[in-house]
């Protein structure tokens, strides 16, 4: 079940063949407006009776809800008597709403799953959960990530890379919380000591931001980063065919934005050292000095200085890529992350079941 709004994924999962059923729903905003509170309060005794509809009709047994701000489904199966499960899966939700929001998240959830265990600390309230709490990562099959001379030969034509680019690059939509403007800043910075640094930024536009990829290109300009030098690319499914062809993955994401980023995940996954602002449940990930190296957020100077630390280093540059494919093979497995949530809806049912 979605909420019919922009971006709600409707379309690939149904491409996938999962059965979506898309409803209105309101969530908690960080705003002032009364309006805003008054129309989500008129909105759920409604809402929540159609979800407890939906769940006696489709006989469902587990019930998972998305961020803090999204209490409708947890409520309607709770009333259900079904399996409560809660996701945590970034840091976006401003501290006043997650003081507001998670004491009911710890009283409804029968188990409680995070992005990393940064995240979970990130709310208040997950100290009380003992094992109701799951840490977890992001979903990726790793079989389809490799590297190799070839695999990089064609990756490198497909960014429009030339002979000597040292090619820095980014996966992450146009959305500010991705901090794209600091590595931007970065990227200039960096190229005024390794002029051969270019950077290729995939993501597609995000239909929620839509003025964000006009003011990138303005901020490219202003720095004068023009194609070649910069390329803004639409990668659609293309990613894994892609990343082989960087030299070293950037993600300069903001504070209070990322849980645990597939993006990074990825780029270990592909053999890439990573530099990554510490938000979130990054540090997780990405072990500094070993896999990559984390700098301070908002931060390009500190960024360009870890990217050129990897560009003057190609052997480190290659240790560190190495380290990060292992990492991701022996930590991140799809089907031990499939074990998980196995584990936490049974966990889910087992509680709940206990208390009929």
């Amino acid at each position: 079940m979605l909420p019919d709004e922009p971006g709600n994924a409707a379309a690939r999962l149904r491409g996938g063949g999962v059965e979506v059923v898309v409803m209105p729903l309101h969530r908690l905003r960080a705003t002032t407006r009364p309006s805003d509170h008054l129309g989500l309060l008129a909105a759920l005794r409604p809402e929540v009776g159609g979800l407890r509809r939906l769940i006696r009709r489709r006989e469902i047994d587990v019930v998972q809800a998305h961020g803090p701000t999204n209490p409708q489904a947890a409520l309607a199966g709770r009333l259900e008597g079904r399996g409560v499960v809660w996701q945590l899966y970034d840091t976006r939700t401003p501290m006043v709403l997650r003081r507001a929001t998670m004491p009911a998240v710890v009283a409804l959830a029968d188990v409680v799953m995070s992005w990393g265990v940064a995240v979970a600390r990130a709310h208040p309230g997950t100290g009380r959960l003992g094992r109701r709490l799951v840490p977890i990562f992001p979903p990726l099959d790793l079989s389809q990530y490799r590297d190799g001379s070839e695999r990089r030969i064609r990756a490198r034509s497909g960014l429009g890379a030339r002979d000597g680019d040292m090619v820095i690059g980014t996966v992450a939509n146009l959305n500010p919380q991705k901090g794209h403007e600091y590595l931007l800043r970065a990227v200039a910075w960096l190229r005024e000591r390794e002029p051969r640094a270019v950077l290729r930024v995939l993501g597609a536009s995000s239909p929620s931001h839509p003025r964000y990829e006009e003011t990138l290109r303005e901020e490219a300009a202003r720095l004068d980063l023009k194609p070649p030098v910069l390329e803004i690319i639409d990668p659609a499914d293309r990613v894994p065919a892609l990343l082989p062809g960087l030299d070293v993955f950037a993600l300069a994401s903001v504070p209070r934005s990322e849980g645990m980023p597939t993006a990074i995940l990825e780029a270990m996954a592909s053999s890439l050292p990573v530099v990554a602002t510490d938000v979130g449940s990054v540090t997780e990930l990405v072990e500094h000095g070993q896999t990559g190296l984390v700098v301070a957020p908002e931060d390009p100077s500190a960024m360009g200085a870890a990217l050129l630390c990897l560009l003057d280093d190609e052997d480190e540059r290659l240790r560190m890529g190495a380290r990060a494919r292992r990492r991701a093979v022996e930590r991140y497995d799809l089907d031990d992350l499939a074990e998980l949530h196995l584990r936490a809806y049974e966990a889910a049912i087992n509680r709940r079941g206990g208390r009929r």
